[in-house]
């Protein structure tokens, strides 16, 4: 019995890790070093697209991020860890995870820890172009509460315009 409980298991989590892979964009962004996630900070990353390889010991992930007035796309390759965390090198070193998975949007909880040694827990909701419903943003104010991120931290991002053009972000705030 235990053995059908663990593959079912296995089997459950291979599919929401399934779900991880396809198009999504930033819809939220929450830190608890809020100069890191403001517009054309470091970690305010725009996300595009996020593939899975090696039966997800892998995930590629595509975004943008706007430093200095420049729109650029970069893409990491996070490597999966023991704990089920994947590790990756950008503005330092990032361990991050899936909190949530849903066929409409994803959470990652992410540990950065730049090259001056500054540790910074985010929290990165991404979806499929919506904004958060109530539902949702009180959803993720819990979330941030329990990763010690204050919820006036959460930083609502909303992608308009062409991808292959230069497009404009249009920042909401709730205070």
């Amino acid at each position: 019995m235990a053995k059908i409980l663990l593959l079912a298991l296995a089997v459950g989590l291979a599919h929401a890790l399934n779900e991880l892979e396809g198009d999504w964009v930033s819809i939220a962004i929450a830190g608890d070093n809020v100069e890191k996630i403001e517009n054309q900070g470091t970690m305010r990353l725009y996300a595009r697209q996020i593939t899975s390889h090696e039966e997800c010991d892998k995930l590629e992930i595509i975004f943008y991020v706007n430093l200095n007035g420049q729109c650029s796309e970069t893409t990491v390759i996070g490597y999966k860890q023991e704990d089920g965390s994947y590790r990756t090198q950008y503005e330092g070193d990032n361990v991050f995870k899936p909190v949530v998975i849903t066929e409409d949007f994803l959470v990652f909880s992410s540990k950065n820890v730049d090259r001056d040694g500054m540790e910074t827990h985010l929290l990165f909701y991404l979806g499929k172009g919506h904004t958060l419903t109530n539902e949702q943003y009180i959803k993720l104010e819990e979330l941030a509460k329990q990763q010690k991120i204050p919820p006036e931290n959460i930083r609502e991002v909303v992608a308009t315009g062409n991808l292959n053009d230069i497009f404009e972000l249009e920042l909401h705030i709730y205070i």
